[in-house]
């Protein structure tokens, strides 16, 4: 029996395997990063395109928190970080904010 050859020229670094939008990520986690060094855990999601729609809904409700006279910080931009190919958690796909 031949052993199937992967070809990872394609891959994301880090990753053994390209990563696109739809691609699932198994237990990936999304962060808003701000402007000062600082992160905020928003949640667990499992594709970028989960991502974005979470990150988008996360920046309306901080928008909506300001009209209304709130505090809310805004994030420069939102990071989603899954499992790479070593077991730790590394960048997998950054989400503007603009």
């Amino acid at each position: 029996m031949a052993a199937k050859r992967t070809d990872q020229t394609n891959a994301t670094p880090g990753f053994a395997i390209q990563i696109k939008d739809d691609t699932e990520l198994g237990l990936a986690v999304l962060v808003a990063e701000f402007g000062d060094g600082e992160y905020e855990i928003i949640g667990v999601v499992v594709s970028i395109n989960e991502a974005r729609e979470i990150a988008e809904s996360n920046m309306q409700h901080r928008m909506r928190t300001m009209e209304r006279g709130g505090d809310a910080a805004c994030p420069e931009c939102y990071k989603v970080f899954a499992q790479g190919i070593g077991g730790g958690y590394i960048l997998a796909k950054e989400i503007s904010t603009i």
